[in-house]
Protein backbone atom coordinates (compact mmCIF):
# COMPACT_ATOMS: atom_id res chain seq x y z
CA UNK A 1 0.00 0.00 0.00
CA UNK A 2 1.29 3.22 -1.08
CA UNK A 3 2.50 5.91 1.42
CA UNK A 4 0.82 9.14 -0.31
CA UNK A 5 -1.45 8.89 -3.22
CA UNK A 6 -1.40 11.34 -5.88
CA UNK A 7 -4.61 13.21 -6.83
CA UNK A 8 -5.92 15.93 -8.34
CA UNK A 9 -6.16 18.47 -5.40
CA UNK A 10 -2.37 18.27 -5.80
CA UNK A 11 -2.29 19.79 -8.94
CA UNK A 12 -0.80 22.86 -9.16
CA UNK A 13 -1.85 24.10 -12.76
CA UNK A 14 1.72 23.82 -13.73
CA UNK A 15 2.50 20.52 -15.83
CA UNK A 16 6.13 20.37 -14.96
CA UNK A 17 5.76 21.21 -11.56
CA UNK A 18 2.89 18.52 -10.93
CA UNK A 19 5.09 16.15 -13.43
CA UNK A 20 8.00 16.82 -10.63
CA UNK A 21 5.47 16.01 -7.68
CA UNK A 22 3.95 13.03 -8.86
CA UNK A 23 7.35 11.60 -9.40
CA UNK A 24 8.32 12.91 -6.46
CA UNK A 25 5.69 10.87 -4.91
CA UNK A 26 6.64 7.85 -6.25
CA UNK A 27 10.30 8.41 -4.72
CA UNK A 28 8.96 8.35 -1.00
CA UNK A 29 6.08 5.47 -1.70
CA UNK A 30 9.72 3.81 -2.77
CA UNK A 31 11.22 4.47 0.26
CA UNK A 32 8.67 4.10 2.41
CA UNK A 33 8.51 0.27 0.41
CA UNK A 34 11.37 -0.49 1.08
CA UNK A 35 11.39 0.35 4.32
CA UNK A 36 8.07 -1.61 5.80
CA UNK A 37 9.53 -4.95 3.37
CA UNK A 38 13.00 -4.36 5.80
CA UNK A 39 15.57 -3.88 2.85
CA UNK A 40 18.96 -3.21 3.90
CA UNK A 41 20.09 -0.08 4.96
CA UNK A 42 22.39 0.24 1.64
CA UNK A 43 19.12 0.02 -0.23
CA UNK A 44 17.10 2.33 1.78
CA UNK A 45 19.96 5.05 1.59
CA UNK A 46 20.08 4.68 -1.85
CA UNK A 47 16.55 5.86 -2.52
CA UNK A 48 16.60 8.42 -0.39
CA UNK A 49 19.89 9.60 -2.19
CA UNK A 50 18.29 9.70 -5.22
CA UNK A 51 14.84 11.58 -3.44
CA UNK A 52 16.93 14.20 -2.10
CA UNK A 53 18.94 14.41 -5.28
CA UNK A 54 15.42 14.64 -7.83
CA UNK A 55 14.24 16.97 -5.01
CA UNK A 56 16.90 19.74 -5.56
CA UNK A 57 16.81 19.42 -9.18
CA UNK A 58 12.98 19.95 -8.48
CA UNK A 59 14.06 22.64 -6.35
CA UNK A 60 16.02 24.55 -8.85
CA UNK A 61 13.38 23.99 -11.33
CA UNK A 62 10.70 25.68 -9.13
CA UNK A 63 13.11 28.86 -8.53
CA UNK A 64 14.70 29.31 -11.73
CA UNK A 65 10.91 29.80 -13.02
CA UNK A 66 10.26 32.19 -9.98
CA UNK A 67 13.05 34.27 -11.00
CA UNK A 68 12.07 34.56 -14.60
CA UNK A 69 8.69 35.20 -13.86
CA UNK A 70 9.64 37.75 -11.53
CA UNK A 71 7.96 36.11 -8.40
CA UNK A 72 8.29 38.56 -5.16
CA UNK A 73 8.21 36.03 -2.50
CA UNK A 74 11.33 34.06 -4.62
CA UNK A 75 13.64 34.74 -1.59
CA UNK A 76 11.56 33.05 1.32
CA UNK A 77 10.72 30.02 -1.08
CA UNK A 78 14.39 29.61 -1.54
CA UNK A 79 14.82 30.02 2.20
CA UNK A 80 11.92 27.39 2.77
CA UNK A 81 13.67 24.98 0.35
CA UNK A 82 16.83 25.47 2.02
CA UNK A 83 15.76 24.70 5.73
CA UNK A 84 13.97 21.94 4.24
CA UNK A 85 17.43 20.33 2.51
CA UNK A 86 19.09 20.81 5.99
CA UNK A 87 16.31 19.00 7.87
CA UNK A 88 16.62 16.33 5.30
CA UNK A 89 20.26 16.33 5.38
CA UNK A 90 19.97 15.91 9.26
CA UNK A 91 17.84 13.07 8.98
CA UNK A 92 20.04 11.71 5.61
CA UNK A 93 22.94 11.71 8.31
CA UNK A 94 21.19 10.33 11.24
CA UNK A 95 19.58 7.23 8.89
CA UNK A 96 23.18 6.25 7.84
CA UNK A 97 23.84 5.08 11.86
CA UNK A 98 20.58 4.59 13.39
CA UNK A 99 18.00 2.37 14.11
CA UNK A 100 14.27 1.64 12.41
CA UNK A 101 12.85 4.52 14.60
CA UNK A 102 15.16 6.91 12.55
CA UNK A 103 13.64 5.74 8.75
CA UNK A 104 10.12 5.76 10.36
CA UNK A 105 10.68 9.15 11.50
CA UNK A 106 12.11 10.33 8.06
CA UNK A 107 9.22 8.69 6.28
CA UNK A 108 6.94 10.67 8.57
CA UNK A 109 8.86 13.82 7.38
CA UNK A 110 8.47 13.24 3.23
CA UNK A 111 4.98 12.22 3.56
CA UNK A 112 4.31 15.75 5.44
CA UNK A 113 7.42 17.80 3.99
CA UNK A 114 5.72 17.19 0.22
CA UNK A 115 2.32 17.15 0.93
CA UNK A 116 2.07 20.11 2.83
CA UNK A 117 4.76 22.40 0.65
CA UNK A 118 2.62 21.53 -2.37
CA UNK A 119 -0.26 23.01 -0.79
CA UNK A 120 1.33 25.97 0.78
CA UNK A 121 3.44 27.08 -1.08
CA UNK A 122 3.52 25.26 -4.64
CA UNK A 123 0.16 25.79 -5.40
CA UNK A 124 0.09 29.46 -4.78
CA UNK A 125 3.09 29.97 -6.86
CA UNK A 126 1.31 28.15 -9.53
CA UNK A 127 -1.12 30.72 -9.29
CA UNK A 128 1.09 33.56 -9.50
CA UNK A 129 2.27 31.54 -12.85
CA UNK A 130 -1.02 31.53 -14.00
CA UNK A 131 -1.67 35.52 -14.14
CA UNK A 132 -0.98 37.08 -16.67
CA UNK A 133 2.92 38.56 -17.45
Amino acid sequence: MALLNWNRGYLTGNARIDSDHQHLFELINSFHYAFIQNRDRTDILRILNGLVQYAEEHFQREETMMADRGYPKLEAHQRIHADLFETIFQLQAKLEEASVKMEKETVDFLRHWLTDHIAEHDTEFARFLAEPA
